[in-house]
């Protein structure tokens, strides 16, 4: 009797049938994955990513019960475990340059940016819609734009400069991908309410420049480095659905 009741509440209700077609927006928590999430200094492309945020706007387009076409643009804002990396160049600096004194009264300032990215993506999206629910299914593909930190340290001893380094990171367009999915609740008035998990990936590849003072004489070293750049997400977000015929 409870499962003939559920299956009722779930098939029933037609009058309350919503269009499948819409467009929303949606904030979420992001999770850097792989080698974005990664603390190891000596590994190249090693993003020191922590938690962030999404803020996004999508839709889709139907033009069957089960089909249609979707779309995408993300903002995504990942924070950079600036403790642990500042701790790292430290160390590599006194590998780097065992003749460099830092006595104990050694000021060091540190200055670092977070990563930044916007997704462009279009692709098939598949839904089921049973009642109020609709259950979602998408593959996007297209355009990462991935804006990296910039970071600079410099190493002070009783006001003279000992030290210092500034990174310079250009942004990087590169092809990416979102796969995930969602259910969709609908309200009476063509509204709905949103659950999403997806999972976003590209490969940043980056012309970095360091800008190196020590002992008064300036090293300029350019080279390109790849980060691959993964996040999970899960979003809460509202939509509207319409009707294009």
């Amino acid at each position: 009797m409870i499962i003939f009741s559920f299956i009722v509440f779930l098939f029933s209700n037609n009058l309350f049938s919503q269009n499948e077609s819409f467009m929303g927006l949606s904030f979420g928590y992001v999770m850097p994955q792989g080698d974005f999430a990664s603390n190891d200094f000596a590994q190249e492309g090693a993003g020191y990513g922590t938690g962030g945020f999404l803020f996004g706007f999508d839709g889709a387009w139907f033009p069957d019960d089960y089909l249609g076409i979707g779309g995408s643009i993300t903002f995504i804002n990942a924070n950079i475990d600036k403790s642990k990396y500042k701790e790292d160049v430290v160390a590599s600096i006194k590998e780097k340059y065992p003749d460099l004194e830092l006595p104990d009264s050694t000021e060091i300032k540190f200055d670092l940016g977070v990563w930044r990215l916007v997704n462009v993506m279009v692709g098939p999206h598949g839904t089921f819609h049973t009642g109020r629910f609709n259950f979602d299914i998408r593959a996007l593909a297209g355009f990462s734009f991935v804006f990296a930190p910039g970071s600079q340290l410099q190493i002070f001893h009783k006001e003279d400069q000992l030290y210092s380094t500034k990174r310079i990171k250009k942004a990087s367009p590169n092809l990416g991908f979102t796969i995930g999915g969602g259910i969709r609740y609908a309200l009476q008035n063509s509204y709905v309410i949103r659950l999403t998990a997806e999972y976003t990936g590209t490969n940043a590849t980056f012309e970095t420049t360091d800008e190196i003072l020590v002992n008064d004489e300036i090293t300029v070293v350019t080279k390109e480095t790849d980060f691959p750049i993964n996040n999970f997400y899960i979003g809460l977000g509202i939509a509207y659905h319409f009707d294009m015929y």
